[in-house]
C-alpha cells in the first residue's frame, strides 16, 4: 500500500484518480482485486464507464462492468480527500439481471 501512495505523491505514470481524487484500496479489497484478475489502475475506469447496480448510502458508489457472462463490481467510499475501495467482486449474470439491464439500457 505504501508503494501506491508513493507513486501518487511523486507523479508516477499510473493514474489512480477518479473525479480528481486518488483511489486507494483497503488490504481486503486489494486481495479481492487480485482474485478477480484486475488491477487498481482499472478501478477508476470502471467508476467512470460502469453502470449502477444498486442504490448505496450517500458517499458510497458502486459501479459495474460486464465482461462476457460475468459482472465485475467495485464499491468505493468518498472520504472527502480520496476514494477508498472497500470491495471488488465478480458474479455471473443471471437471466433476471440480463433482462433488468436490457430494460434500463433501452434495448
Amino acid at each position: 500500500m505504501i508503494y501506491l501512495i508513493e507513486i501518487y505523491r511523486f507523479g508516477g505514470s499510473m493514474d489512480f484518480t477518479y473525479n480528481g481524487k486518488p483511489v486507494f484500496a483497503t488490504k481486503t479489497a486489494a486481495t479481492e482485486l487480485g482474485r478477480i484478475g484486475i488491477d487498481l489502475i482499472d478501478v477508476p475506469k470502471i467508476l467512470h464507464s460502469g453502470f449502477d447496480i444498486r442504490k448505496r448510502k450517500k458517499g458510497t458508489l458502486e459501479k459495474c462492468i460486464s465482461r462476457g457472462n460475468k459482472v465485475i463490481n467495485v464499491v468505493v467510499v468518498d472520504t472527502g480527500t480520496h476514494y477508498k475501495l472497500i470491495h471488488a467482486g465478480e458474479f455471473t449474470m443471471s437471466n433476471k439481471f440480463k433482462e433488468m439491464k436490457r430494460e434500463k439500457d433501452g434495448f
